[in-house]
């Protein structure tokens, strides 16, 4: 897939394991804004977790979380 036609949009959480799951996973699959994302992937916690999810909540987007907190009960696994 090429960054042109990224369908996702990666946000993270400020801890430096998010911050690097969010730099691999962009430069790999590339990286669009949440407005234009199809699919929106929270790297973080459960915490960041369910502030991506209320941010987004009007938007209907898809929003996938990835685990790079500590505890991770509501986040799949990275």
């Amino acid at each position: 897939m090429s960054k042109a036609t990224s369908r996702f949009a990666f946000v993270s959480s400020d801890t430096a394991d998010a911050r690097a799951a969010l730099e691999s996973l962009s430069s790999h699959y590339g990286q669009t804004s949440v407005e234009e994302a199809e699919i929106v992937v929270a790297l973080g916690g459960d915490g960041f977790l369910l502030q991506t999810l209320r941010d987004t909540m009007s938007t209907g987007k898809k929003v996938y979380g990835m685990n790079r907190g500590t505890i991770g009960f509501l986040m799949n696994e990275y």
